[in-house]
């Protein structure tokens, strides 16, 4: 099993991600796409090989990034031409020996609403939805000796408390279900993954699944912010099923009660 680990884009994911994977014994490298970012990281960890370079269609992959495994965490919200840009980065990954490739994505792919498994068709609602679709088929298709992609849900953890940008609004659907994901997960599930030689798709979300407004009100309570109203409580939403990452990689889920969860957070315990 190789231990050398390339991590494209080490921001709010893939910076920890690099610090958890050389603490377990890696050999890790990534990129920034700012110098000032590139010394910051540099002079917190020097271990890890930080590297400036901005994936773009007709932006050569740099030898320095090269690792028999990479893990691309760019978010589509980050590159005007995303679908473009990914392509390039993953058909060089692929045509320059990259043996393994792990890719982010969101379970925004799925769109629709009901219970939504990794066999669920993907009914993307959005351009950025559709483009995640896009790369996916790339990723799958490249010819990869082994591939993954990841489906987080709502991504949460340290800065990002949920229910602020939702207090003191009125909203509809309250009976809707919540699908999110700690940072500790995606992170552990992406080294579980690495122990095992298995390609697929794997969607992430914690076990646990309160109405939006029995959590959004808490969330706003426990942060001392005005509640949320909601005008009705429809459970039109779609639940996100992701227990296969447990019967496929026995990982157990380290965030699995989102409400308890929320009562650490907000005692700084993110």
């Amino acid at each position: 099993m190789t231990r050398d680990i390339s991590i494209i884009g080490l921001g709010w994911l893939g910076w920890p991600l690099a610090k958890q994977l050389m603490t377990s014994g890696y050999n890790v490298r990534g990129s920034v796409t700012s110098l000032a970012k590139q010394q910051q990281l540099l002079a917190e960890l020097p271990e890890i090989n930080v590297h400036c370079w901005q994936a773009d269609e007709q932006a050569v992959l740099p030898e320095a990034l090269l690792a028999p495994v990479m893990i691309i965490t760019i978010p589509p919200g980050k590159l005007s031409h995303y679908f473009l840009a990914l392509q390039s980065l993953v058909l060089q990954a692929r045509q320059r020996g990259v043996e393994r490739l792990i890719y982010i994505s969101s379970t925004s792919v799925y769109g629709g609403s009901g219970r939504c498994d990794e066999t669920t068709p993907l009914q993307p609602e959005t351009a950025q939805a559709a483009t995640l679709v896009q790369v996916e088929q790339c990723v799958q298709q490249a010819g990869f000796v082994c591939w993954n992609i990841l489906r987080p849900s709502g991504l949460i953890g340290p800065g990002r408390y949920p229910g602020r940008f939702l207090s003191g609004k009125t909203l509809d659907a309250g009976g809707r279900v919540v699908n999110l994901v700690h940072q500790r997960d995606v992170i552990g599930v992406i080294i579980a993954l690495l122990a095992q030689s298995r390609s697929g798709i794997f969607n992430l979300a914690a076990p646990d699944h309160p109405t939006r407004a029995t959590f959004y009100q808490q969330a706003c309570q426990l942060a001392g912010l005005p509640l949320p109203l909601f005008s009705d409580m429809n459970d039109d939403g779609k639940m996100i099923c992701a227990d296969k990452v447990e019967t496929a990689l026995g990982y157990h889920y380290q965030i699995h009660d989102l409400r308890q969860w929320l009562q650490q957070a907000a005692a700084g315990e993110q």
